[in-house]
């Protein structure tokens, strides 16, 4: 039962293959075109809104190489805003730090958690964790009980989350200490 394959038989089936997968990429391209600018301005609004956030004091942010430069409305500097991340439990956690100009910590907003744990990991965007930052200085450490001066609880069953976003806002403290020498 050895049967002979025309040149027809060969050519058809990859002819039709290659205009389905042309056809699929053309219609990716034209997808991407159309939903990029859309893309990058929801993108760029979600982080004017986190820099507000982590820094609801500032009238303006002024972009730097690595972070960006709070200002009041006379445009003196009166803290700064660092995008950091850290691995976590799925991949990095993204942080955006408001840091003033003494270098405690006006705030925090987690990026994307959608990689962490569903119902543990997740619960790194809560409130209740969040208002753990605001008023720290120094570098952070995680304790699984009552927390003291420069310490995170850890959430529930997330130590490894809680240990990526106190990373991250460390990450930023550093370089707040870089930039600045410690603060005033």
């Amino acid at each position: 039962m050895n049967k002979k394959f025309s040149p027809k038989d060969i050519l058809v089936p990859t002819i039709s293959l290659f205009v389905i997968a042309m056809c699929a990429t053309f219609l990716l391209a034209l997808v991407n075109n159309v939903t990029a600018d859309r893309i990058a301005a929801a993108t760029a609004a979600a982080e004017a809104e986190a820099r507000q956030t982590v820094f609801p004091d500032a009238a303006n942010f002024v972009e730097q190489e690595n972070y960006y430069e709070a200002t009041d409305a006379k445009g003196n500097i009166i803290g700064y805003v660092f995008n950091t991340a850290s691995k976590g439990y799925g991949g990095d956690v993204p942080v955006t730090v408001g840091i003033d100009s003494t270098g405690t910590i006006t705030g925090i907003v987690p990026g994307d958690l959608s990689n962490e744990t569903p119902g543990l990991g997740q619960n790194a965007s809560k409130p209740s964790f969040l208002a753990q930052f605001p008023g720290k200085a120094g570098t952070l450490t995680v304790v699984k009980n009552a927390p003291g001066d420069g310490e995170i609880q850890a959430m529930t069953s997330a130590t490894i989350t809680t240990n990526a976003v106190v990373g991250a806002v460390n990450a930023a403290m550093d370089m707040f200490n870089d930039i600045t020498g410690g603060g005033k």
